[in-house]
């Protein structure tokens, strides 16, 4: 009966309610809380059988349709008595511990719903095709009887049996299937009003749990622990153990919650055996930290771990050792480089430095630094003993760093080391602005004796150039890409050593912009008035351009020397922005670059002191002044109107400027229509305003 948990003498009762149940593929998973978890799998039969006393030396197996159980009597007066036989893979058990395991079926047909006889389920061995009534598979134990109450029904839709004991045993045998058979008792077996029928497909609630496996990999403090002499050395510091958690029960998507539990102790002492427990799950590091007052100084610990489920613990690891070690070479090492003196002055070429450990007998190596550039470390020559080291120094102030290590790792108290360096790297002059274009850099040496340069922009070729008399040389340099471009010179004196310049450039991909009419950041032009924009490439091997007006985008193509020009004549007045990206063969697409403009108002501008457009005001006689502007510095007159009367002329000042009165004689909407007369002679479109006149002035 997939989908339906039976738990009955197995003491976990389906009605806990804090119990969350998933059933998928025949699995049951159980969760009491994060840290239980616990797997319950209905496991359907494989094969089925059946005999009968009417044919002694038959067996049925896997037949369509229910199996009979007990004694009936066939249409033709025949007796008949049966006996039936269901059997179980059982081989994904193997291993696990089993907590309930409940045999179920379903009553498919009874002769009697009267009687209810305790139907009684054995473990027996196997079935084959030779098995029958006079020859039936052995039983091997009796395991539990079945006696339904009145309110089950009849025919019964659910019946169940214990069975934990019979797969219990069957495992513990070695057996791959489980074998069980339903009969009713020998003293009732051939009572034909006890009958009954069973669908074939039964199954089998099994609650079972593997232990946990043996923790793996483990780890000291992060690093593959020693089993064996030399064992490796800890700290002064806590001590962190890990190890990798193992669950089979995780294979069957099962999220078990596991508890690791590592033990330490000293090996001189396992009396003062100490354990700390950490969580974690199948396949997962988990790991817990000793705090450094549980350990002593130069003294060998053994440790080892194991797991834990919510009802088993997995065996122990192997064990693990280390040795402590937590007092450090007692003084500072000595540093001395005759390369590099504290007095005075060195050029900043690699030299040599010798670290020396001193009195410190114990010191392995060394760790250093200089300049903070993050620590190096470099092995004595013997305990005890000194290493001599290289390093480059950086023009000026250097401060080099020291400390002897032990084999546990503990620091010695520091040496510092400070020195001075001369700046060598050659002195490079000129500036790469341009793809594609070439650039000429001079070069000075920082060094004397210097006969070659070789230089290279990042990620081209290097190139050589030989150096003049005086050490100086001209260098040609030419951008195939934009982006943050570097140019490394280096000088090469004649016993070759050498010194490295750099220098770093942004290189923008934008192309250029230049236009007829328009002035970038300027105000000129008009509505309607065109203008040539022209593009030029930064970019290689341009095709076209992306450029938007505003906020109209538009393509064109370029031209074979990679330019392209566009016409435009704008609509309105104002600020206007003109963004432009080149686009090469390849589709790549550059950096955008900008022109933004102010289109001159070549209408003119008309404003009302007293009637505005917006609210009404003044009212019919009351007289309002216009002032009338335009852009245009040549404007000589402006040509007006009020609503529908004749047009008139008034004179521009040398502000482009002028003042109308008008009188309105009745209330409503008004217009006022100007155009301007420029000194050539032209005439621009129309500019109406309209406004509104109350019905009488206020009092």
């Amino acid at each position: 009966m997939p989908g339906k948990t039976m738990f009955g003498r197995s003491g976990r009762s389906v009605l806990a309610a804090t119990l969350s149940m998933t059933v998928a593929a025949g699995m049951l998973t159980l969760t009491a809380t994060p840290a239980s978890a616990y797997e319950v799998r209905y496991e359907r039969n494989g094969s089925w059988a059946y005999t009968d006393s009417h044919r002694p030396t038959k067996i049925t197996i896997d037949q369509a349709g229910d199996v009979p159980v007990g004694s009936w009597t066939d249409d033709r007066g025949r007796a008949h008595t049966a006996r039936a036989y269901f059997t179980f893979d059982i081989s994904r058990y193997r291993g696990a511990e089993i907590e309930s395991a409940i045999f179920s079926a379903k009553e498919t047909s009874v002769v009697d719903c009267t009687k209810r006889p305790g139907v009684e389920l054995w473990r027996t061995a196997p079935y084959t095709a030779s098995s029958s009534w006079t020859k039936p598979p052995a039983e091997r134990a009796k395991l539990s009887t079945a006696t339904l109450p009145d309110i089950a029904g009849c025919p019964a839709p659910y019946v169940e049996w214990n069975a934990v004991d019979g797969l219990r045993q069957a495992l513990a045998e070695g057996a791959s299937t489980l074998t069980l058979a339903l009969r009713l008792p020998a003293g009732l077996e051939a009572d034909p009003t006890l009958g009954r029928r069973y669908a074939s497909a039964v199954g089998i609630s099994i609650d079972y749990n593997f232990a946990p496996g043996v923790p793996t990999e483990p780890q000291t403090n992060g690093k593959p622990c020693t089993t064996a002499e030399p064992y490796q050395f800890e700290r002064d510091s806590e001590l962190g153990l890990s190890a990798i958690l193992h669950d089979q029960n995780a294979s069957s998507g099962v999220a078990e919650h596991l508890t690791a539990t590592f033990a330490l102790w000293p090996v001189d002492e396992p009396a003062a055996r100490i354990e700390r427990t950490g969580n974690g799950s199948d396949s997962s590091r988990t790991s817990v930290l000793f705090p450094r007052d549980t350990l002593t100084h130069d003294r060998v610990y053994a440790w080892q771990a194991r797991a834990a489920d919510s009802r088993t613990s997995g065996d122990w690891s192997g064990l693990c050792y280390f040795r402590t070690d937590f007092q450090g070479p007692s003084v500072a090492p000595v540093v001395t480089s005759t390369d590099f003196p504290v007095e005075g002055w060195a050029p900043a070429l690699p030299g040599q430095f010798t670290f020396d450990a001193g009195a410190a007998t114990d010191a392995v190596g060394f760790r250093y630094q200089l300049n903070s550039t993050g620590d190096q470390t470099a092995p004595t020559d013997e305990p005890g003993g000194s290493a001599t080291v290289t390093l480059t120094p950086r023009p000026g102030f250097n401060s080099l760093v020291v400390v002897s290590v032990d084999a546990a790792g503990n620091r010695s108290p520091e040496a510092r080391y400070e020195f001075r360096a001369t700046d060598i790297a050659p002195i490079i002059t000129g500036r790469l602005t341009e793809i594609g274009v070439p650039t000429t850099f001079t070069v000075q040496p920082g060094m004397t004796g210097v006969v070659r340069y070789r230089f290279q922009l990042d990620g081209d070729p290097e190139q050589t150039v030989e150096a003049a008399a005086d050490g100086s040389a001209a260098l040609t340099v030419t951008a195939t890409r934009g982006g943050n471009r570097t140019l490394s010179v280096t000088s090469v004196t004649a016993g070759g050593v050498t010194a490295t310049g750099v220098r770093t450039f942004a290189l923008t991909t934008a192309p250029k912009i230049s236009a007829t009419v328009y002035q970038q950041g300027g105000t000129s032009g008009g509505q309607g008035v065109p203008g040539v924009f022209t593009f030029t490439p930064r970019q290689p091997d341009v095709v076209s351009y992306r450029y938007r007006f505003g906020t109209v985008t538009s393509t064109v193509a370029a031209a074979a020397d990679g330019t392209a020009s566009v016409t435009w004549a704008p609509t309105k007045a104002g600020f206007t922005p003109l963004t432009v990206w080149s686009v090469n063969r390849d589709g790549t697409q550059s950096d955008s670059a900008s022109f933004t403009f102010f289109v001159r108002d070549l209408l003119p501008v008309i404003q009302g002191f007293l009637y505005d457009p917006s609210y009404p005001a003044g009212g019919p006689g009351q007289a309002g002044d216009f002032l009338i502007s335009s852009e245009v510095p040549d404007t000589t007159e402006f040509r007006y109107r009020f609503d529908d009367g004749p047009e008139q002329g008034i004179a521009a000042d040398i502000n482009s400027s002028a003042i109308v009165t008008w009188t309105p004689e009745q209330s409503g909407t008004h217009t006022l229509t100007v155009r301007s007369l420029f000194a050539d002679g032209s005439v621009s479109p129309e500019r109406t305003y309209t406004f509104l006149v109350a019905d009488a002035p206020p009092q």
